[in-house]
């Protein structure tokens, strides 16, 4: 029996990364006894990537609990999931990292978040080079999709696996007894996103695409959390000036049935992320598995979920008229949405189910994990 150590965020927050662990931790793993601790730094989003007096208190009593249960179980390998382009959570990591790598030989890194190299090589000198000290030499690196920055490359992982995520097949069910065909109400086409509301994630964007679609019979849902008072204070009052209200429904945060009831009466997802730390999109396999085709930013690892012209639509990061005049051609176009929507549902049940994850996962972590 092969023991692991995972350390790592589960809901709440819920984000990607959290949800991910949270399958993880879940799974059954012939052959792999898992010790798990909790970060628990943020209880929001509000609070990710911000210091604080209790997230110190928090620091060392994960290094404490990691050493007990390294030195206690006699624990060999460790499992982590290293923050992205952010000062505070990478010292985090630098702090959990450089003592309990000294306790535990063996190390996997799971790149969920991407970039951590590019940002790194942008520090100064000093903070370079210690935190190269930190992550270098993992046994093994695992990374969402080729097309991120080769992060295992960079900290000179032994080996470096491409992994895309799997997801439970949520829409299988709510699919066999609802159409999902374009609304009838009124013929109105209902664009969906959902994600952390950051400017970064493309909120405004999106906000300034419908701008330009005021003349098509639309609804944009917006599903989500904003990371600030000020962001959210900022894209507000651009509805207000340009008569949005009753266009863009705030939807809030949603979970479980509520948000796959959301996924399945839209008619098209749209997702024109920048974000930093953007590694994949598990959002954009969510709405290909309610057979919606899908208008998102070449950014990162999304090109690897979406299909450019079968799937959905690619357009260049940051730029609105090219997403106003996708939507606009979905949104023209009930056939084509459905044929897309079809395609993307196929894509999903051949790559990114969560068997297929777990499968693929258990593989890496009986090879990597030293007994």
């Amino acid at each position: 029996m092969k023991k692991l150590l995972v350390i790592g965020q589960t809901p709440p927050p819920y984000h990607g990364q959290a949800l991910m662990t949270e399958r993880l931790i879940k799974a059954k793993l012939p052959g792999i006894k898992i010790y798990f601790i909790r970060l628990a730094f943020s209880k929001d989003i509000h609070n990710i990537g911000k210091a604080g007096f209790k997230k110190v208190f928090h620091l060392l009593e994960v290094i404490a609990r990691g050493i007990y249960i390294s030195l206690r179980y006699n624990v060999n390998t460790i499992y982590y999931m290293p923050a992205g382009p952010n000062r505070t959570p990478v010292f985090r990591d630098m702090a959990i990292l450089g003592i309990l790598r000294r306790f535990i030989p063996a190390s996997i890194f799971h790149f969920r978040a991407a970039g951590l190299s590019d940002f790194i090589q942008s520090q100064p000198s000093w903070f370079h080079s210690l935190a190269y000290w930190v992550y270098r030499y993992p046994n093994a690196a695992i990374q969402l999709s080729s097309l991120n920055p080769a992060d295992g490359k960079y900290f000179k992982a032994k080996n470096t696996y491409i992994l895309p995520n799997g997801l439970e097949d949520q829409a299988e069910g709510m699919l066999s007894s609802s159409s999902n065909e374009a609304s009838t109400n009124n013929n109105i086409v209902h664009i969906l996103f959902v994600g952390m509301l950051s400017e970064s994630k493309g909120v405004k964007v999106l906000l300034e695409a419908i701008n330009l679609l005021k003349d098509e019979n639309v609804k944009l849902h917006i599903v989500g959390e904003f990371t600030s008072a000020e962001f959210e204070q900022e894209t507000k009052h651009f509805c207000k000036k340009n008569k949005l209200d009753g266009i863009v429904l705030w939807e809030g945060v949603l979970h479980g049935k509520d948000k796959w009831e959301k996924y399945l009466h839209a008619d098209i997802f749209c997702f024109p992320s920048f974000y930093e730390s953007e590694s994949f999109g598990n959002v954009v396999v969510e709405a290909m598995m309610f057979k919606l085709p899908v208008v998102a930013s070449n950014w990162r690892g999304i090109p690897d979920i979406v299909v450019d012209g079968t799937t959905g639509w690619l357009v260049p990061p940051r730029d609105v008229e090219a997403t106003a005049n996708k939507l606009r051609m979905l949104i023209q176009n009930p056939l084509l949405r459905k044929q897309m929507g079809e395609a993307g549902r196929q894509r999903y049940l051949e790559k990114y189910r969560l068997e297929i994850f777990l499968t693929n996962m258990h593989k890496i972590l009986l090879t990597e994990s030293q007994a």
